[in-house]
């Protein structure tokens, strides 16, 4: 980052120099002092505009370095929230899937409903909202976040269809031709765990652009 206050310094240094020719041509022309005090005038109010001039870009400057530097903090602030928002994702859907939250013996449609109502889904609400203000501190070329929380979610509806599949059909594979169910389950697993990865490398990468 350049510093703003460089140019003062020159500028210093410039009225310095100017300062001392003034000098140097008044004794220099101690004969003609009223020539002498004109010019000492005129470089005078040369060194005051210059010194106003400075002062003004510099405080700019200043202000501009000052709220980029806010911008960036607020942007890292809501890249924190949306690791924590995937970080509940993740401890939930663990608890879901694989823990006590899941209950077999209720029909799809009262206990899954496409995840409706379930932890699960709030927390994945939660995960789009939070995807959503991180979109709009991007700029426009980054704005891609709530689509990753779509993708994501839409991995886990399917995941709970299979889920459910596997627990209430009464056959482990479909008809000749057609893929298991365990299978399907197992690719969406794969699939969910890389989203995941993938959601939270790119989290980590945005923090240190903004850090």
């Amino acid at each position: 980052m350049k510093n703003p206050y460089a140019p003062g310094f020159w500028c210093a240094v410039v009225a310095l120099v100017l300062l001392s020719a003034t000098y140097f041509y008044g004794i220099m022309l101690a004969h003609q002092i009223d020539k002498a005090m004109i010019f000492l005038d005129s470089a005078s109010a040369l060194i005051a505009v210059m010194a106003i001039v400075v002062v003004a870009w510099a405080s700019v400057q200043t202000r501009k370095i000052q709220q980029r530097q806010t911008e960036r903090g607020l942007t890292r602030v809501v890249i924190w929230d949306t690791k924590v928002a995937l970080r509940r994702v993740e401890t939930v859907f663990d608890r879901y899937f694989w823990g006590s939250y899941w209950q077999p013996g209720r029909t799809f449609q009262e206990f899954m409903g496409e995840l409706t109502g379930t932890p699960l889904e709030k927390s994945l609400d939660a995960l789009k909202l939070q995807c959503l203000k991180l979109d709009k501190a991007l700029a426009s070329e980054e704005r891609e976040w709530v689509d990753h929380a779509h993708a994501l979610s839409d991995v886990a509806a399917a995941m709970a269809r299979e889920r459910y599949q596997l627990d209430y059909s009464d056959i482990s594979f479909n008809s000749p031709g057609e893929t298991s169910v365990d299978h399907e389950l197992e690719v969406l697993v794969y699939t969910w765990s890389a989203s995941l990865k993938s959601f939270d490398h790119q989290l980590d990468e945005m923090e240190l652009r903004y850090a």
